[in-house]
């Protein structure tokens, strides 16, 4: 099989070029927009913007079988445009190119933060839950656009396999991205009263879902999630921080005021995710043969580990 992975110079691309490399029967092309002088001996590298009009050539020409689309922004930009060309646009190309070089399966990277953190929201979102995503974090909006894509696509192209993966929030050894750099500041806040459960997925897990996902003809969409919860304030103090309950009306003008000014790398919406639950279910992964090793408690665990090393 003759795989495409985009984004392959991130924390999870890597992983996953590892695995199928470990397998030693997949051709292995990987694009990402960075130079990268990488040890795996198996990789076909292309330094590329998911974005280029040369990428439906190189799919075509290398005669991939399956993709799977890691290239996504995750640390927010204060240029929105920017964030929106590179989540969106770049997956319209992507499709586009797979699409025209015919492939197997496609495999897309989502969130469950597309179901966005709502006080209404059940115990666990399933993924029949409606998508109703953050009125004004674009993080969000690009995400459900990048699903309203996949669905456009999977209608277009029904005989190809389109499966859609909403991982969680990500921890790990290696993992570096700004909801995790959170945890080195000494005091974190807790949005008046409200302390929701969170939940995690660990980076080897989430690894493991794409190639047990390239492995398996199975379509469709599916959460990615460590099983148990913790509350933000378990987080905060498992992590040795301090937690502070601020009101509401004074952290969101503080955090957007710091946001504007480009002192903090959070932006003011990412408060509703730590003031209201949005717990995602596995069952529907578990019953398509995926199983995640790590707990939320265990993959916090293995990240605060990995952290003291560096």
């Amino acid at each position: 099989m003759r795989v495409a992975i985009t984004g392959a110079a991130g924390y999870i691309g890597r992983q996953v070029i590892q695995r199928l490399e470990d397998d030693g029967g997949e051709s292995i092309i990987g694009i990402s927009r960075r130079k990268w002088n990488h040890q795996f001996s198996t990789l076909d590298y292309h330094s590329l913007d998911v974005r280029s009009s040369s990428l439906p050539d190189l799919l075509e020409k290398k005669d991939v079988d399956a993709v799977v689309h890691l290239a996504f922004v995750v640390n927010p930009l204060h240029d929105e445009k920017e964030m929106h060309s590179i989540n969106v646009d770049g997956t319209r190309n992507l499709l586009e190119a797979a699409a025209r070089a015919e492939v197997d399966k496609v495999i897309v990277t989502s969130s469950t933060m597309v179901y966005g953190a709502w006080p209404d929201n059940p115990p666990q979102l399933t993924e029949d839950a409606p998508l109703r995503g953050h009125p004004t974090y674009y993080y969000n909006r690009d995400k459900i656009a990048v699903e309203n894509l996949c669905r456009e696509f999977q209608r277009q192209h029904p005989d190809i396999i389109m499966t859609v993966l909403r991982p969680c929030l990500v921890l790990g050894p290696t993992v570096d991205q700004f909801y995790s750099r959170l945890l080195n500041w000494p005091v974190l806040p807790l949005v008046g009263r409200h302390n929701p459960p969170l939940q995690f997925v660990h980076e080897e897990d989430v690894a493991r879902a794409y190639h047990h996902f390239l492995e398996q003809d199975i379509g469709g969409t599916f959460n990615i999630v460590g099983s148990g919860t913790m509350t933000w304030r378990e987080v905060v103090e498992t992590a040795g921080k301090r937690a502070v309950s601020l009101p509401p009306a004074l952290l969101y003008p503080l955090v957007s005021l710091a946001w504007r000014l480009h002192l903090t790398e959070v932006p003011p919406q990412v408060l509703d995710f730590i003031r209201y639950p949005w717990v995602a279910s596995n069952q529907k992964s578990r019953k398509a043969g995926f199983q995640p090793r790590y707990s939320t408690r265990e993959t916090l665990a293995s990240f605060l580990q990995g952290r003291k090393k560096f």
